[in-house]
């Protein structure tokens, strides 16, 4: 039995089902791990989100079953990253829930050194899947995203022409979204660049 330690996209439950049939997801956060904006993403222009070792580092995410064949799937998707095993010691529930007793978490690490930049933004699209999924669990989960993530910066909004491989199918959050950027990331809101439609 395997769980996986989703902390961007893999939250989101519509993307998760877009790579492979998982289970229930347990939100949790994870001592150890620090998440930051260095991954130059080898599928896109963009820079995405990597989990890294970190003693004093936590993240907060979910985690949720696969099995063999689905694992496998889960690691093309995450090209570029490394799966490491995961000590269910470091791990604690976000909710009053049980968490699984038994199997491997894995999580996709990297020891990437990037930032966003013009020519490897954060792109709109992508991080509104990955705070869609936060939201599932409530606007303080989706808070410590935005607030323990480090190197923010260089924001496009693509959602007229989303960039990203996986965008949502649903704008629903988008005002929720805006919200949140505006509340807890200001500074990332005003010097966002929007892409126009063509």
């Amino acid at each position: 039995m395997h769980f996986i330690f989703g902390y961007g996209s893999l939250i989101c439950a519509d993307s998760r089902s877009r790579t492979g049939i998982s289970g229930k997801a347990y939100p949790i956060e994870i001592k150890g791990i620090a998440r930051k904006w260095s991954m130059h993403s080898p599928e896109w222009n963009a820079t995405a989100v990597s989990a890294h070792l970190d003693e004093n580092g936590h993240s907060n995410g979910v985690c949720f079953e696969v099995d063999d064949s689905n694992l496998i799937k889960f690691d093309a998707r995450e090209q570029g990253y490394h799966r490491i095993e995961v000590q269910w010691d470091q791990v604690r529930s976000i909710t009053n829930e049980s968490l699984p007793t038994k199997g491997t978490l894995w999580a996709y690490v990297g020891n990437h050194s990037g930032q966003p930049s013009q020519h490897k933004p954060i792109m709109q699209s992508y991080l509104d899947v990955i705070l869609n999924g936060c939201l599932d669990y409530g606007p303080d989960f989706a808070k410590q995203f935005a607030t323990t993530t480090k190197h923010w910066g260089h924001l496009v909004d693509d959602r007229h022409n989303p960039q990203y491989p996986r965008p949502l199918k649903s704008n629903k959050r988008r005002l929720h979204i805006d919200h949140l950027l505006k509340s807890h990331l200001p500074e990332l809101w005003e010097k966002r660049i929007v892409l126009h439609q063509s």
